[in-house]
């Protein structure tokens, strides 16, 4: 009698703006430690988690995840990709879940999974005392990590440093998502190589600052050929630039229904101080600058902004789709396993989705994000409904 083997899938949620060799390494250690015979990654698209547009075109980075060793890749649609941690965790854990994957890895401060549990614990039976601490930190301008951290960490220290690290932040938020829905995906964190803001080749902040310095070479050099061609068929004109949305960014502030932002990030009346701010300034990054103040991050500003000018509907419980962008060919084996494993149907073809308002907030993030470049390409219209599925 023939045993049947089990297949194991490790899925990954990432933005990959770039993609760069913290990636890379991650990738293959998610691979290793969790003994997967494949990898999925819910790869957020046009715009990011700050608020700001990537840097490469969607498709291009599901090159690069393919190339990087990712076997197959999702969307993450700007429902939830552009929107805060808890909304970005949903989505990206509700795709993996939905395929049915069998453990979650990603990039982290601490590996300590004790540690991680016991803070997110912290986070979801957080007491009055300690909401009352948060909101408090929050009023007097700090960071939501850092009032976080206060709240949770009490005198902890060790815990306090890493609870005021983004990415420790998400893995909280992953672990509650996943707990919330009843999840029994294990966990393999990895820990990053680079502090988040180092300007290394190791991270998305490093690569950037690099780039705009004219440094393409040394950013080449630490990527594998195939994905440095990658970043080389998209230099310099398909590189998107939020300034080359400023007016029409500003122009979408000015004449925006307050009523008719639903984004998780209007608190307070935010959004009609950041639309009064825009019919003071002359352009749209003066008008974050005279919005931001102690107690709102620039990049929940943003997002803000970004919802407004998206029309982004709320982002549903659960993600209402699951949408092929790219697949490597010997995961073949991998798409006949998802078929018979995954709570929604897989579907490639975007014209399937037509009509979805998720589906449809997506088509108009990809539209936007094109006016960024200056490839011609890149700013027509319908790009959701002429890219094909990649395959490499």
């Amino acid at each position: 009698m023939n045993k049947v083997m089990y297949v194991k899938i490790t899925g990954i949620i990432a933005e990959y703006n770039p993609l760069h060799a913290g990636h890379l390494y991650q990738l293959s250690e998610a691979r290793r430690r969790s003994g997967c015979d494949y990898i999925v990654v819910a790869l957020g698209g046009a715009f990011t988690q700050r608020g700001e547009a990537a840097l490469f075109d969607k498709f291009a980075r599901v090159r690069m995840a393919l190339s990087a060793g990712a076997d197959a890749v999702f969307e993450l649609s700007c429902v939830y990709a552009a929107r805060c941690a808890q909304l970005f965790a949903r989505g990206g854990t509700g795709v993996l879940t939905a395929l049915g994957c069998d453990a979650l890895s990603f990039g982290c401060e601490s590996e300590d999974l004790s540690l991680l549990y016991r803070a997110s614990e912290g986070v979801r039976a957080m007491d009055k005392e300690s909401a009352a601490l948060l909101h408090d930190r929050l009023a007097q301008g700090e960071s939501y990590p850092r009032a976080l951290a206060t709240a949770i960490a009490g005198g902890d220290e060790a815990l306090f440093h890493l609870m005021a690290q983004p990415n420790f932040i998400l893995a909280l938020e992953y672990i509650n998502e996943l707990k919330r829905r009843g999840a029994s995906m294990s966990l393999c964190p990895v820990k990053r190589t680079s502090h988040y803001h180092e300007p290394t080749l190791s991270s998305a902040t490093g690569i950037h600052t690099l780039l705009k310095e004219g440094q393409t070479e040394a950013v080449l050099g630490s990527l594998p050929d195939d994905i440095a061609q990658i970043y080389l068929a998209q230099m310099p004109d398909g590189m998107g630039d939020m300034r080359r949305l400023d007016a029409l960014m500003l122009n979408e502030l000015r004449r925006t229904e307050p009523g008719s932002v639903v984004s998780p990030d209007e608190a307070e009346g935010l959004f009609r101080r950041l639309q009064t701010c825009a019919r003071h300034a002359a352009s749209f990054e003066e008008a974050l600058a005279q919005t931001k103040c102690k107690r709102y991050t620039l990049s929940r500003i943003r997002r803000l902004a970004l919802d407004a000018a998206l029309h982004l509907p709320g982002a549903p419980e659960e993600v209402p789709y699951l949408r092929l962008l790219g697949a490597r060919r010997e995961a073949a084996p991998l798409m006949k396993e998802l078929k018979k494993r995954a709570r929604l149907p897989v579907v490639s073809r975007a014209a399937l989705l037509k009509g979805d308002p998720v589906f449809e907030a997506e088509c108009r993030a990809t539209d936007l994000w094109g006016l960024s470049t200056q490839r011609r390409e890149y700013r027509l219209a319908g790009r959701e409904f002429t890219t094909g599925l990649i395959r490499t």
